[in-house]
């Protein structure tokens, strides 16, 4: 009498990407996920574009852009709504809500109702802060620990490829038939996410146990950003994420002036970059999940911060090729040390905590990165881009360092 020979944990880790596309219920929650994605990227950019069509205001149209960042400086509130409720309910609920402010574009008439604009922006900044911090949990209750990485950046993936396709479709149908297309066309997409997210039955979620916590509101909303700053592993990857975002956002402005001053080429030209950048992403993400494995989250996260560094190096001579080439070295870099850095924290968060961890590694991250954006905009007046290119390129090399810095390794909460 035979037996079948069982499989061996290295036969099981060998083909992650299988073992995910096996799963029904991540499937369903990819492809749910894809759809809400996709709607998302179509009608931010038109938002901006819409504005400074209503006003001709360049400033105003930027404003879009910091309306959706404020809503990480909430971290603590939208972090606890997620850990008070099971997450695909939350999800539902944020998808339902989100459709019907999307709507609320369609009473857009004039200069006038900009502030529906407004409101319906930070409305929606709201609401994909809760979007990724409920699918990050979720993600931790129905995923093996082992491939954690391996889903996050399968959704990395998915997330750079649609901010290449979401806005140029989004574009070319606000021109085609104007805002309100977009806005049905982003409420449909909320709406389908909700019908695949009820297909989701028996799914392991968040159970919480007990009333123990009830009376500490306070020490309830900082529970997140405690957890993160009081352990040390956590501590050090969230600071090194936050630094480097904090170099990278010098260089938003920069690139401006490296491509009309470097290259004589119209602004037209950033497009090209963003191209090879977003490609790179793709790849990125694909492979940060065997990178983990192979390094851990640290030292993936590192790997990630040194392809940034050679990227941007590459654009201190600027040329086309230089250019593009980092493009690809950047793209492949943020996915890298986005998702070590985020699948760190999962792994290290008890699942009724992982929202406001969640939430709260956002807003630590997004503080610095909101900063630098607004200081590059200002010191490019003055200083030369290829120091501004150099400066963060070192950055991002000493945060490497800092990363790859001995610490006491401790087990994963599960």
């Amino acid at each position: 009498m035979t037996s079948a020979t069982p499989a061996t944990p290295k036969d099981s880790a060998a083909r992650p990407m299988r073992r995910l596309m096996r799963d029904r219920r991540f499937v369903l929650l990819f492809a749910g996920q894809a759809i809400n994605m996709f709607g998302d990227r179509a009608l931010l950019i038109v938002l901006a574009i819409w504005v400074k069509e209503l006003t001709g205001s360049d400033a105003l149209a930027g404003v879009i852009f910091v309306l959706l960042a404020v809503p990480s400086l909430l971290a603590p509130v939208t972090g606890l709504i997620v850990d008070r409720f099971p997450r695909r309910a939350t999800l539902i609920v944020n998808d339902l809500v989100a459709a019907a402010l999307v709507l609320c574009l369609l009473l857009v008439r004039g200069p006038g109702d900009i502030w529906i604009v407004f409101a319906v922006t930070l409305g929606y900044g709201i609401s994909n802060a809760i979007f990724n911090a409920a699918r990050g949990g979720l993600l931790h209750s129905m995923v093996p620990a082992e491939l954690l990485g391996d889903a996050n950046g399968l959704f990395g993936s998915l997330a750079q490829g649609l901010r290449i396709l979401g806005p140029l479709l989004g574009a070319g149908l606000f021109v085609a038939l104007g805002l309100g297309a977009v806005a049905i066309l982003d409420a449909g997409t909320f709406l389908l996410s909700v019908v695949v997210l009820l297909l989701l039955r028996r799914t392991p979620d968040l159970v919480r146990s007990g009333d123990g916590e009830k009376g500490h509101l306070w020490r309830d909303l900082t529970a997140g950003v405690r957890h993160i700053i009081g352990d040390r592993e956590l501590r050090g990857a969230v600071v090194a994420l936050g630094l480097a975002l904090g170099a990278a956002g010098l260089i938003n402005p920069a690139m401006f002036a490296a491509v009309d001053q470097g290259l004589n080429r119209s602004s037209a030209f950033i497009g090209v970059v963003a191209a090879f950048q977003g490609a790179g992403s793709i790849a990125g993400g694909l492979m940060v999940g065997t990178l983990i494995r192979r390094f851990g989250e640290r030292r993936t996260a590192a790997i990630g911060f040194l392809f940034s560094t050679v990227g941007l190096v590459l654009v201190i001579p600027t040329s086309e090729a230089g250019m593009c080439a980092a493009g690809v070295l950047v793209g492949v870099s943020i996915p890298v040390f986005m998702v070590a850095t985020t699948t760190l924290v999962q792994r290290s968060t008890a699942k009724e905590l992982q929202g406001r961890a969640l939430t709260a590694m956002d807003a630590l991250i997004d503080i610095p990165f909101v900063g630098s954006l607004a200081l590059g905009s200002f010191i490019i007046q003055f200083v030369e881009y290829r120091l501004v290119y150099a400066f963060s390129a070192l950055a991002f090399a000493v945060v490497a360092l800092f990363v790859l810095l001995p610490r006491r390794d401790r087990a994963a909460v599960v």
